[in-house]
């Protein structure tokens, strides 16, 4: 008797974390996203998106005469038009931007009028300390 009674607390248990860890999975573009890092394939730039629609949904950090210059979509002027769990849509500079998710370790971004793509690959945080570390900027 005990070990049915173990046995059905057992399957409870197992039942209930995966019940658990299904309504984990993400949503959104920017949920499934937030906090990870991405960086184009010449290192020029570190992309991170955070799940904030009305806040700093994209910041950015971009390599030119040895100094990485912070951005984020308020400073650009970007502006969230929406998403869906694999997409994200943005106007700026006057055109349309796609965000796509192509895997787990691939972003691509896309001109709404064709041209432009480019392909992100997830990076690990600690690259981004690397390079700001090796920053040779005088603020």
């Amino acid at each position: 008797m005990r070990i049915k009674k173990f046995i059905s607390i057992l399957i409870l248990f197992i039942i209930g974390c995966s019940t658990n860890e299904k309504s984990k999975e993400c949503t959104t573009f920017l949920e499934c996203l937030d906090g990870t890092y991405w960086t184009n394939n010449n290192n020029q730039s570190v992309w991170t998106f955070n799940d904030q629609v009305k806040g700093a949904y994209l910041e950015v950090f971009i390599r030119g005469d040895d100094c990485y210059k912070y951005e984020n979509n308020f400073i650009v002027d970007a502006q969230f038009k929406y998403q869906t769990k694999d997409n994200l849509s943005e106007e700026f500079n006057g055109s349309s931007w796609f965000y796509t998710i192509v895997n787990d370790s691939v972003i691509e971004k896309t001109k709404s009028t064709g041209g432009n793509t480019i392909f992100f690959y997830k990076t690990d945080k600690i690259y981004l300390d690397t390079i700001l570390d090796l920053d040779e900027c005088n603020y």
